[in-house]
């Protein structure tokens, strides 16, 4: 534990309070030509006595995330991204403030409406297969794990070219003058993630709930059968108790795997029409070529996993404590 996860997210937040940027020097360049010799002045980085290069790092405390936040001082951000302090740079701090919050408010609505669909559609599957002939089950199975056991990428671009202008249901669609340009407008691509999600994510729930299945006391079923209870009574008063600290598993790992959405954002939209707080962190290493900036988002990651999952463990705790 401590080599897989507390180390990488100690040097992660030790990274984010640090800047690291080359000693630079200027020099003078002599270039010769067939029409004399010519000097320019220039930047070069400064090399120590063994040809390395020197680099200066400084503590910037909670300035890099300020920068991912788009808050405090426009000094203070703009300092943290090394700009000169200027109105452009200001509304770049605005602009980056606006990113971080419609990030993380699809990340939320992603997280939170791909949860309950995940946990219905796998424990309805799970049911489905319980009570199907025995013969059936090992391919009913095989066929509902499919879906999680494909690559996330794949699995995106599977949607992809499902939904895109040429594909299989804009076409079925339009035979019924239905026209939708689903990779093209805001709404129609992040409904198209959150179907990825319940459609990757939903089998781990299934396979989960089967084995749970399996484990109900069948004297509590017998029991209740006899006192006349309903199929839905015996569902609700002992099939459900007794699968509910899967549930709450399901429900930790979900929450966790689904704030950390990346792969449908970058294969269906790439950024345009809806971010993620994953997709940023990548976003700020790839464009700004900031390791420490975005080792402050990453952290803000990490920290917004925590703050999700607080409520389920203290109820986790709580309830083993009265176990106990």
């Amino acid at each position: 534990m401590l080599a897989l996860m507390a180390a990488p997210l100690i040097v992660t937040f030790y990274l984010s309070v640090r800047n690291c940027v080359p000693d630079m020097e200027i020099v003078k360049v002599q270039q010769s030509g067939p029409f004399g010799t010519t000097e320019s002045i220039t930047q070069r980085v400064k090399l120590d006595a063994s040809g390395k290069p020197i680099t200066l790092c400084k503590f910037v405390g909670l300035d890099y995330f300020r920068s991912v936040l788009g808050v405090g001082s426009a000094a203070s951000v703009n300092a943290a991204d090394n700009a000169p302090p200027d109105s452009a740079n200001d509304a770049a701090a605005k602009h980056r403030s606006t990113e971080f919050t419609g990030a993380l408010r699809f990340t939320l609505l992603y997280t939170l409406v791909t949860t309950p669909f995940v946990l219905l559609l796998g424990f309805l599957v799970a049911l489905g297969v319980q009570h199907s002939a025995q013969r059936l089950r090992g391919t009913l199975i095989t066929a509902s794990l499919m879906p999680f056991i494909i690559t996330p990428v794949v699995a995106a671009l599977s949607i992809k070219w499902l939904f895109r202008d040429n594909g299989l249901v804009p076409y079925f669609l339009s035979q019924f003058g239905i026209s939708v340009f689903w990779m093209a407008e805001a709404w129609s691509a992040r409904l198209l993630i959150i179907l990825y999600g319940v459609w990757h994510s939903a089998p781990f729930a299934f396979i989960v709930l089967y084995a749970g299945l399996q484990s109900v006391p069948q004297d509590s079923l017998e029991a209740a059968t006899i006192d006349g209870a309903s199929r839905w009574q015996k569902l609700r008063y002992v099939t459900l108790p007794h699968l509910m600290p899967l549930i709450i598993f399901i429900t930790l790992i979900h929450l966790m795997d689904a704030y950390r959405v990346f792969e449908p954002v970058m294969v269906l939209t790439q950024g345009a029409f809806t971010t993620s707080v994953q997709y940023l962190t990548y976003y700020t290493l790839v464009t700004e070529s900031n390791p420490y900036k975005a080792s402050a988002a990453a952290v803000l990651t990490t920290a917004g996993i925590f703050v999700l999952l607080i409520p389920l463990l203290v109820k986790t705790w709580k309830e083993q404590r009265r176990g106990g």
